[in-house]
């Protein structure tokens, strides 16, 4: 029975792992212009790339991370993060993210059904959890190896951190585009306010740039960033978290965005 439960997993994580190579980044719309690499490479912080810091992450993973986590600058607890932004990253990023382990290949399915219905990108397969190890342990590179380091960081993370702590990392850590590392910050560059002061409609904007904050950026591609915000709106409103009635009063809400510098 142990082996059987082995082998499934392993069918489950070579799945994912060729999902996420073919389709995993970037998660943009094919109706997006190109993005140079150049450009690519100047929005993405550099990743730890010696043998000897990979090594060390593995063996004290905690210890790694909590150090990444003493070097923000202004770093946002969970409690004082509105609702509404939590519920609008699961909703978007991860809608089983209290209920699966660090891999979902639920979610695996469930995107590569929604992508080949649409015929574009809408949704990834990757978990937060993956996400956070992905931002903050490893590099863009699409391949099986990278992939499976991926797969045992999340792991570790899943084992050393509680549901809501990951939550917190992601969003402490995530880039929301405009120069702008983690929740904290990119408050203050598109609404020059804290972060527990976001609206429903502040909170579905950012929550709708992770999918791809360049091009998503509401300061240079205002159209783009609205038609993403709806989507936003509507998964919570399929999802239970809010009612279409709020769903519409936050799309057509003054967002206050502060001037491009």
């Amino acid at each position: 029975m142990k082996k059987k439960y082995i082998f499934i997993f392993l069918i489950a994580f070579f799945a994912c792992a060729g999902w996420n190579m073919l389709y995993d980044a970037p998660k943009v719309s094919t109706h997006m212009p190109a993005v140079s690499s150049h450009i690519q490479k100047s929005t993405v912080p550099e990743p730890i790339s010696t043998l000897q810091e990979n090594l060390y992450s593995y063996m004290h993973f905690r210890a790694a991370l909590d150090d990444k986590i003493k070097k923000i600058p202004v770093y946002t607890s969970l409690a004082i993060i509105p609702k509404s932004l939590q519920q609008a990253v699961i909703a978007t990023e991860d809608r089983r993210f209290y209920e699966h382990g660090p891999i979902d290949p639920i979610g695996i399915i469930r995107a590569m059904l929604v992508n080949f219905t649409s015929g574009e990108t809408v949704e990834g397969g990757s978990t937060i959890s993956q996400q956070v190890v992905k931002n903050n342990f490893l590099t863009p590179a699409r391949t099986l190896t990278r992939k499976s380091q991926e797969l045992i960081l999340s792991i570790l993370l899943e084992k050393n951190y509680t549901k809501d702590e990951i939550l917190e990392l992601y969003l402490n850590t995530a880039y929301f585009g405009s120069n702008s590392y983690g929740i904290n910050e990119a408050c203050l560059r598109y609404f020059g306010i804290k972060p527990d002061k976001l609206s429903l409609g502040q909170a579905t904007m950012l929550a709708g740039l992770l999918q791809a904050p360049t091009y998503y950026n509401p300061l240079e591609n205002y159209n783009a960033a609205k038609e993403r915000q709806k989507t936003v709106l509507a998964l919570m409103s399929d999802q239970g978290f809010i009612t279409p009635a709020e769903a519409t009063a936050a799309y057509r809400e003054n967002l206050h965005l502060k001037k491009n510098k």
